[in-house]
């Protein structure tokens, strides 16, 4: 029991060794981007499924309260949160709309939706990019893992894939979860004028 355990750190830990070299050039192009966002007056929109859902929230949180330094509210909306609508969505539409419904009530172009799926094959993230895409000035940072998934090929030359080399859920959610520190922590950077 105990080497299983141990086993476990060691697999999540050269998970997050490997994203940090594979992936620290594209987490710092989409904090920029996000920054751009957030300097021009636009708000994070932000979704995922099960554990990425309580990603989106953490993520979302951190900004509209604090990460480790004190600065000013930042506008992030986690689309899992609203049980009422995610449950009409589902109940009167299809579940597959819960955040494409609110893509289309809430973004506004220069806004920056964040996609978070381990498969990159969601149905309810497909629809909720589609759905931004259709908006226009929207651009999409997603955090995957696998190969990518159906999400892959729809993203454009603005957007920013942040795909974690696993094939294992429970390591890219912990890849995911590192990565989304990074991005408060560059985003803390650039407000409280430390670099």
């Amino acid at each position: 029991m105990n080497q299983r355990i141990v086993d476990h750190f060691n697999s999540s830990a050269k998970t997050a060794l490997a994203s940090g070299e594979a992936l620290a050039e594209e987490i710092g192009r989409a904090s920029q981007s996000m920054l751009n966002t957030l300097d021009s007056g636009g708000k994070l929109l932000l979704c995922g499924n099960g554990g990425s859902a309580t990603d989106a929230m953490h993520f979302s949180a951190e900004l509209l309260v604090r990460f480790l330094k004190e600065r000013q509210a930042l506008p992030a909306v986690a689309l899992v949160s609203d049980t009422a609508t995610l449950t009409a969505t589902g109940n009167d539409y299809a579940f597959d709309q819960i955040f494409s419904r609110q893509v289309e009530a809430l973004a506004a172009p220069g806004d920056h939706l964040v996609v978070i799926t381990t498969s990159g094959n969601s149905p309810n993230i497909l629809n909720a990019v589609t759905a931004s895409q259709a908006k226009g000035g929207i651009t999409i940072t997603a955090l995957t893992g696998r190969d990518g998934g159906a999400l892959a090929p729809m993203l454009g030359r603005e957007d920013c894939e942040l795909r974690v080399p696993s094939d294992n859920t429970a390591r890219i959610q912990e890849a995911h979860a590192i990565i989304i520190h990074c991005f408060c922590d560059l985003i803390d950077q650039h407000y409280c004028g430390e670099h």
